[in-house]
């Protein structure tokens, strides 16, 4: 199996940026970094009408100068040499003029070399990739398994196969009990892109290359809607199983067209991993994000430094960029990655340990302010935009028991599958999730019958953080349908993104096991 390869025609800026340390670096005390970033994208769709290729390559740099009171960034996409140097040069300049504010207190930091970062518990697939004699000089590269080069596909190749999926989708319709008329939209889209980026400080001098690919099939029929995709990191193997979701995302769509109105209440209710992991993200993920705790935005923090309990045994929470084996699949989540935007390996990390808050996930400075460990969670939309810290893969840890078990277990209630998006309230702990139907379950078997929201769209899960964890009574193992213990080691994290401050869109994976609650607001 390959890895990606960093791209050869970044070699030359890669030999070119440790020259700016020393002007990013020129005060007593001052702390210099560089960080570049390039994302080709390339996404093929097709759809019931029409075919068509979309391409967009984005490539800057960031300079980072932090003098132990305050983090300055400058960025740019022009980079030719002599133009970094003079932008440094003046960038240097203005920090140099800026004077700490009133009453700033001084938190100074030093980089952490290679042979402190070994003494980290790293993944092996980021440990085998560090050469054993690392030091500040040399050129460590991270590059994600590959089995069958993405690069190497040709734009026929993949438009043939959506075509082929498109088609495949109008012929099973009838098994589901659509009519050919009722199909309205079908569309199949890959979104492919090579993410190289590059992390220098006076103690490491690193790069990392992921293909992220995802194949997303979408139908529709009048207003309904339902969709299924598959993806992660690695190579065109990552897409292989859209073809077997077909079948389900057409029986999806006619469920939903005779879906009757839910009657708001109180229900039990079996979410599946993917509500499990927007479950995780919306409750203890935004809350637990460093920046947001240290701007006082996050009653989190206050419960960790309390003690308090804020969920039952079952209420364990995880976020984990190093997710390199995606549930019982050889290929890494689509959060995952080698080492972060400022250059901070990828490690996993307890938010939540049966239902007690440890220390949030962070980036350099919240982690400065809060005086907690730091962790691989400063991330940008893209070299443009600024750095928060933000969740990776975010997910419910496992529990041990089999999904018929789980069945059998919710008696009366509903089954929810596929999410509908999710919104928090970090301060006042209140929480939504959405389902797009449910499917009832009489003496743990399905009726038949589905339901939308009560007046005709998504179904709402909504209340209290803690009411919600409390609520949790058995979790599904990851390999659900087995009956002896899991060969895997992280539950399935699904495709996704996430914004913050209703913008700054990211990547971002979130999953889970399936979870039975005793008790939901469902509306």
């Amino acid at each position: 199996m390959a890895r990606a390869p960093f791209s050869t025609d970044l070699h030359p800026l890669r030999q070119f940026l440790p020259s700016l340390l020393p002007v990013l670096e020129a005060q007593p005390g001052w702390y210099g970094s560089v960080y570049l970033e390039r994302k080709t994208k390339l996404t093929h769709t097709v759809n019931l009408r029409q075919s068509n290729i979309n391409d967009e390559v984005s490539l800057g740099v960031v300079l980072r100068i932090y003098d132990g009171y305050t983090l300055f960034e400058q960025s740019s996409d022009q980079l030719e040499p002599e133009a970094l140097l003079q932008l440094a040069q003046r960038f240097a300049g203005r920090v140099a003029a800026t004077p700490p504010a009133a009453g700033a207190i001084a938190r100074p930091y030093a980089p952490v070399s290679w042979s402190e970062r070994l003494q980290l518990p790293l993944d092996d697939e980021i440990r085998v990739q560090i050469p054993a004699d690392a030091n500040a000089a040399t050129e460590v590269h991270f590059g994600i398994r590959c089995e069958q080069d993405p690069t190497r596909l040709s734009n026929e190749a993949i438009l043939g196969r959506l075509k082929a999926i498109v088609e495949r989708t109008k012929a099973l319709a009838p098994d589901a009990g659509l009519a050919e008329g009722d199909l309205s939209f079908v569309q199949a889209q890959q979104r492919y892109a090579i993410e190289d980026a590059l992390f220098i400080d006076r103690a490491v001098n690193m790069s990392q290359t992921l293909y992220r690919i995802a194949t997303v099939l979408v139908t529709m029929s009048g207003p309904h809607r339902a969709h299924s995709v598959v993806g992660g990191l690695g190579g065109q193997e990552v897409t292989a199983g859209l073809e077997d979701k077909i079948a389900g995302t057409l029986a999806d769509l006619a469920a939903v067209r005779q879906a009757e109105l839910l009657t708001p209440g109180q229900y039990r209710v079996l979410i599946g991993p993917s509500i499990a992991g927007v479950l995780a993200h919306e409750a203890f993920g935004h809350s637990q994000e460093g920046d947001t705790c240290a701007r006082g935005r996050s009653k989190a923090w206050d419960l960790f430094q309390s003690g308090e309990i804020v969920g039952n045994q079952h209420a364990t929470i995880l976020n984990n960029p190093a997710i390199f084996k995606n549930g019982d699949e050889d290929f890494a989540a689509w959060g995952s990655y080698f080492f972060d935007e400022e250059g901070w390996l990828a490690q996993e990390q307890v938010l939540l340990e049966a239902g007690q808050l440890r220390a949030p996930m962070t980036n350099l400075t919240s982690a400065l302010r809060l005086g907690v460990p730091r962790s691989a969670n400063g991330k940008r939309e893209s070299w443009a935009n600024g750095v928060y810290t933000r969740q990776t893969n975010t997910y419910f840890s496992a529990g041990d028991a089999t999904l018929a078990e789980l069945m059998q277990q919710l008696g009366d209630g509903f089954v929810a599958t596929q999410p509908a998006g999710g919104m928090e309230d970090p301060k006042g702990m209140g929480i939504q999730v959405g389902i797009q139907f449910l499917q009832e379950v009489r003496d743990g078997k399905f009726t038949g019958r589905v339901f939308r929201g009560p007046a005709g769209g998504d179904v709402q899960l909504t209340g209290y953080t803690p009411d919600l964890l409390n609520a949790i009574v058995a979790k599904s193992k990851i390999e659900y349908t087995r009956s002896d213990a899991d060969e895997a080691v992280h539950p399935q994290n699904k495709v996704g993104g996430c914004g913050k401050y209703h913008k700054e869109i990211v990547h971002a994976g979130s999953g889970g096991p399936y979870m039975l609650l005793a008790q939901a607001t469902l509306g």
